[in-house]
């Protein structure tokens, strides 16, 4: 039994080396090789399954099938209000009715004005039902996905391969033959892409009841990877035991979480809001062609719709056979997959955990130091530990830089991912872990293995209360390895002395935090990677340079030589995979570079403007953009949604010559007298121009107010909803659906004299004068709906 008196000091106990023995070195293979195999297991894992082929049974869900409807839908655009749009409602509302369900879809005016420029249009959604068994107690099971695309690309992946996948679903349900307890749902939403209209108008409709209703959303931001459940709802703890009927489901409350600070919303977003709950499913990875041509059905990965497939199946068919009805009384849980297997418990429990571990860390660090292995070097390792996030942090973000200033026109890509992007992301890794070791070798003289985990755990510890009060669906992350690590060292400490095979066996037991932190870090790494994109690599490689210290001790049950032999080949490997995706990773008809380019034209002023949002725009860009960066709003004041608020603050701007420009709207402007109020209605006509997409109207509100707005029948609350814009335009909407014959809008406005209205319309298309888009080059990203377009801009009185 080891001494629990004091210790000695440490001057006469110098730091103790694990690492000399043939045992410590039989040890060290040995544990190296359960990391090299957890590290394996938790990467395949992630790996989506292999797509199942058209004769698979009827009751599994079977990708190839699936692939014959997602051609038919994803052969075009289908933009809200396009031909596009209405050849696929026809197709999906026959597939339905094909089916079993009784199908409606019709027409509703829905107003999304919550914040920010006000939508407005037109929306069709398609809704079928299949009824339930249990009569008035049947819940109900909805199916979800947008059917429409953005006007730049056909959208296979986004959302045609999830429409296709949601009737492979609904086939592979009533393929089991007797009807399921309750209702399933299949809700195919229209207008998603301007603003989740369609799930607004049905969620305000009130059809259905959040207490005994499950949305289950099918989503992708890419044409690749595998399915993360990346979001639920409230009340999460009985929809979670639905998911643990996959066989592989991956998911996790990290992503819940970042996805609150994202700018991004689906329509599981509008039903959330309301109180539904739910899981949400999408694919990320292959962001490149992601609201692009380059998203067709030639680039759809049928891995990935197998796994999105297999997932709602497996959740949609435990749900549907269960009473929804107890799901009102469910708690929010924190929930992970390891190695496939999903592990959840009760959010309330996430700040006692994290309590717990910091107690537990108070007094593993008081008994090392009765210990006297402790002393001095658990502080060092601890005061010195942001070296290693700081460099974690200069390989992403210096990486990046690096990158972008070598080929430029990745700064283009919006959503910061390359086409090719796993050299860089692998080097990222490999510069960061080699970072990690390079602090380790500037310690280890003075600091032992358990001394440097102490430190290390001080960090997880920390990190694990934090998010547990600001984050708690990512609290598991830091609590698990620094809990179990310190159980670990303190059953050591416990049951060893200080003789050499004691020192071994405390080394081995500070191994467990990484052994524990593997399974649960690494795949939230790889995950991150897609999701943020490398120009955001920073985050994912913080998180690295976390599980590479804590995995650190391992080397001191290694021949001395390993530590900086393992450094330089981490340094030579990264600096070769970042040369490898220099030279692959390149730009070519295959592969086209992103640009953005819209032409706007001043009927007022009789000028019109070039406008580019690009970094680093391509030749033919810059030729009619320029490359001088300016601020739009001053020449041409509005745009319609927040995201070209910023592409105005960011434009590239070529004024043209004063002429002739593309032809404005007719617009007819009558006004009536004030009410009782002090309210008076200006009543608009705007006969719009053949191929109009949209139209924006926005009041001047320095000296007006505007009360509120009918516009095709829906309703627009009036006041200020764009308060950060810059200038007197500070109120206003955009009709994504224009009436060929004219469009039809009534304003209740208050205020003396009349009031400046500028209307705004937006055709798809540029100018003759730009030509074809060069080949190697494809519309970027993010601005879908607001680059090739025209817009023309006019102000009006009323």
């Amino acid at each position: 039994m080891p001494n629990s008196g004091e210790s000695p000091s440490s001057s006469a106990h110098p730091v103790p080396r694990a690492g000399a023995s043939p045992t410590a070195r039989l040890v060290g293979l040995v544990v190296l090789v359960l990391f090299v195999v957890l590290t394996g297991t938790s990467v395949l894992t992630l790996r989506p399954p292999d797509p199942r082929p058209a004769d698979a049974p009827a009751g599994e869900f079977s990708a190839r099938r699936a692939l014959t409807d997602a051609e038919v839908i994803g052969k075009e655009p289908r933009p809200l209000g396009s031909p596009g749009a209405a050849a696929a409602r026809e197709y999906l509302t026959q597939r339905l009715t094909r089916l079993g369900a009784s199908v409606e879809s019709r027409p509703q005016p829905v107003a999304q004005d919550a914040e920010g420029t006000a939508l407005v249009a037109q929306v069709t959604n398609i809704h079928g039902r299949f009824p339930g068994t249990a009569g008035p107690q049947a819940g109900h099971v909805v199916l979800m996905a947008h059917y429409d695309s953005v006007p730049a690309g056909p959208g296979a992946s986004d959302n045609g391969a999830n429409v296709a996948a949601v009737l492979e679903i609904v086939r592979a349900l009533r393929a089991d033959g007797a009807t399921a307890r309750n209702t399933v749902d299949v809700l195919f939403t229209d207008g998603e892409e301007p603003g989740l209209l369609g799930a607004h108008a049905f969620v305000a409709a009130g059809s259905l009841d959040p207490e005994n209703t499950v949305v289950l959303n099918l989503e992708a931001r890419g044409v690749s990877g595998p399915s993360v459940m990346f979001e639920s709802g409230p009340r999460n703890s009985g929809v979670l035991s639905a998911l643990s009927e996959a066989d592989r489901p991956i998911a996790t409350s990290l992503a819940d979480e970042v996805y609150t600070y994202l700018p991004n919303d689906t329509d599981f977003s509008e039903f959330k809001k309301k109180g539904f709950t739910g899981l949400n499913f999408a694919f990320v990875d292959g962001s490149a062609l992601y609201h692009t041509p380059g998203d067709s059905i030639d680039n759809i990965s049928p891995d990935s719709l197998q796994h999105q497939g297999d997932s709602v199946l497996a959740a949609a068919r435990m749900l549907s056979g269960q009473d929804l009805a107890a799901l009102a009384d469910g708690s929010d849980d924190t929930y992970f997959t390891v190695d496939a297997f999903l592990v959840r418990y009760p959010r309330a429990l996430v700040l006692p955990l994290a309590l717990l571990t910091v107690a537990g860390y108070a007094f593993t660090v008081w008994y090392a130091g009765r210990r006297g292995i402790a002393r001095g070097g658990a502080g060092r390792s601890a005061l010195t530990f942001p070296l290693a996030l700081a460099a974690a942090a200069v390989v992403g973000y210096g990486g990046w830089q690096a990158l972008c200033l070598f080929e430029p026109g990745y700064a283009d890509l919006s959503m910061g991912d390359s086409y090719r992007p796993g050299w860089f992301r692998a080097a990222f890794l490999t510069l960061t872990g080699a970072a990690a070791v390079g602090w380790y070798l500037l310690l280890r003289r003075k600091v032992s293995a358990h001394q440097l985990a102490l430190g290390v755990w001080g960090w997880l510890t920390g990190l694990g209360l934090l998010t547990a009060v600001l984050a708690p669906g990512a609290s598991y992350l830091f609590v698990w390895p620094a809990l179990l690590g310190c159980v670990a060292l303190l059953t050591a400490l416990r049951l060893t002395g200080d003789e050499p095979a004691g020192v071994v066996w405390r080394t081995v037991a500070v191994t467990v935090s990484a052994l524990v932190a593997l399974p649960l870090l690494l795949p939230v790494i790889v995950l991150v990677f897609p999701t943020l994109g490398l120009s955001l690599a920073v985050a994912p490689l913080v998180l690295m340079a976390l599980l590479v210290s804590v995995s650190l001790p391992l080397l001191a049950l290694l021949p001395r030589r390993t530590a900086p032999a393992t450094a330089w080949l981490a340094l030579a490997a990264g600096v070769a995979l970042v040369l490898t995706g220099v030279r692959v990773d390149t730009f070519d008809p295959s592969h086209p570079r992103h640009t953005t380019l819209a032409y706007a034209w001043d009927a007022d002023q009789g000028t019109g403007h070039w406008l580019s949002a690009d970094n680093a725009p391509p030749k033919w860009t810059s030729s009619l953009a320029g490359s001088e960066r300016a601020d739009l709003r001053a020449a041409f004041p509005t745009f319609p949604t927040t995201l070209a608020d910023g592409l105005a603050t960011q434009s590239r701007i070529a004024t043209a010559a004063a002429g002739s420009g593309p032809a404005a709207p007719s617009v007819r402007v009558s006004s009536g007298r004030p009410d009782a109020g002090g309210a008076r209605t200006v009543h608009l006509r705007i006969a719009p121009q053949p191929d109009t997409s949209y139209v924006s109207v926005f009041a001047d509100t320095s000296s007006h107010a505007v009360r509120d707005a009918e516009v095709l029948g829906a309703t627009v609350r009036g006041g200020v909803n764009r308060p950060t814009s810059a200038g007197p335009w500070k109120w206003g909407f955009a009709v994504w659906t224009v009436p060929a014959d004219g469009l039809d809008i009534e304003l209740r406005v208050t205020g003396k004299g009349e009031i400046p209205l500028r209307i705004t319309a937006y055709t798809r298309g540029l100018p003759k004068g730009a030509g074809d888009l060069p080949a190697g080059l494809t519309w970027g990203t993010w601005g879908a709906n607001l680059t090739d377009v025209t817009a023309v801009g006019m102000t009006v009185r009323g």
